[in-house]
């Protein structure tokens, strides 16, 4: 005690450090405690480190993908430029610049092809707008002006379609154009709200008689970001060969026309009152052969009569025939003729185009500056 009382700052000073010592000393037992939990967490990290290196590609494998990445956009190029070939022949400069000049231009088109299909010899209505009662109907509002390119390229694919479709009539077969529909761009900025549309309403959009229809989404090519598509919907009558014809005029592939949906059923007698006879030329100088109506629903009659008219000759002028001939001839009279049928074909014809990552860039510039300037 004495050498505390005559060294107490040594003292002191001891004590501190021995106190640090021991605290030091405890820390470091602790810290070697806790260095192989530490360290198996290292190893572990550096197991998936030399796992996702290996996986890393390597310069040489980013210049090869790159260079296949070229080749399969080259091809891509090529592919849709085949496919494409008559698109020089489809699509015309737009030279409207608002929206009464284009409403101008579409009139034009219905016009000429009204003018067209009479030509031909294809009934149609006088109402017939080929889809653009929208526009081309008296006091129709105009376009609007970021929608002029989109609705021009619709009527240009329609245009280009509708002569392929002209050009299956036949001389000595009648064709009719019940209606030709067309979907409601989103440039035109058209609404519908898809949960409140019940049963009724799908039906009346979807239905024939329309001039618009929404393309079921279980048929269409369409996909978001890959594939966009320009859907028709075509409903015309006539013989089995009309649809045939038409058919074989779009696989030419020389536009990328794809056939969604063939329905075929027989023509309703009441729409088809608008066909008219056609003349056939006999060669012989006698009467014309009847078509249309006439000859679609007048054939099974004509011959039962005649068949009728036969059976009753034949039973005044020889009562005692045999009863096997008899049976022959009310077989022959109970036989139904039916020939020269006239269907209707309902044809979904979509134009297809492959959406680029350029074109989604520029798609995504012009919404943010339109975005902006709002």
């Amino acid at each position: 005690m004495k050498y505390f009382k005559k060294y107490p700052v040594f003292f002191v000073v001891m004590s501190v450090l021995l106190i640090a010592f021991v605290g030091m000393l405890g820390f470091d037992v602790y810290l070697n405690s806790k260095r192989s939990g530490y360290a198996k967490e290292l190893a572990r990290e550096m197991n998936s480190y030399k796992v996702a290196l290996g996986e890393d590609p390597t310069q040489t494998a980013i210049d090869a993908s790159d260079e296949n990445i070229k080749k399969l956009e080259g091809h891509l190029a090529f592919l849709e430029k085949d496919l494409t070939r008559a698109s020089d022949d489809i699509f015309k400069p737009l030279t409207a610049k608002e929206g009464y000049q284009l409403v101008e231009q579409l009139r034009g088109f219905v016009n000429s092809w009204r003018k067209e299909a009479r030509r031909l010899g294809i009934d149609i209505s006088d109402t017939m707008d080929f889809g653009f009662k929208k526009y081309v109907a008296p006091s129709a509002d105009s376009p609007k002006e970021e929608a002029l390119a989109a609705i021009w390229k619709q009527a240009c694919v329609l245009n280009y379609i509708n002569k392929k479709l002209f050009a299956c009539k036949s001389e000595n077969s009648p064709m009719a154009i019940l209606t030709v529909q067309r979907e409601i761009l989103p440039e035109e900025g058209v609404k519908v709200d898809n949960k409140r549309r019940n049963v009724r309403s799908r039906r009346v959009v979807d239905s024939q008689s329309g001039d618009n229809f929404k393309i079921d989404s279980s048929i269409t090519a369409r996909k978001s970001g890959s594939l966009d598509t320009i859907a028709y919907k075509f409903v015309f009558a006539g013989h089995t060969d009309v649809l045939r014809r038409f058919l074989n005029q779009l696989k030419d592939f020389d536009a990328m026309l794809v056939v969604r949906s063939i329905d075929v059923k027989p023509a309703d007698p009441g729409q088809l009152e608008m066909l008219k006879p056609v003349p056939a030329d006999s060669g012989d100088g006698g009467a014309a052969a009847p078509s249309g109506i006439e000859a679609i629903f007048g054939a099974a009659a004509a011959n039962a009569e005649q068949a009728a008219q036969q059976s009753d000759g034949t039973a005044e002028g020889d009562a005692a025939q045999q009863p096997e001939s008899e049976n022959a001839a009310q077989q022959v009279t109970r036989t139904p003729v039916v020939t020269d049928n006239i269907s209707e074909f309902t044809v979904v014809i979509e134009y297809v185009e492959v959406v680029k990552a350029d074109d989604s860039k520029k798609a995504k510039g012009a919404s943010s500056v339109k975005k902006e300037d709002k």
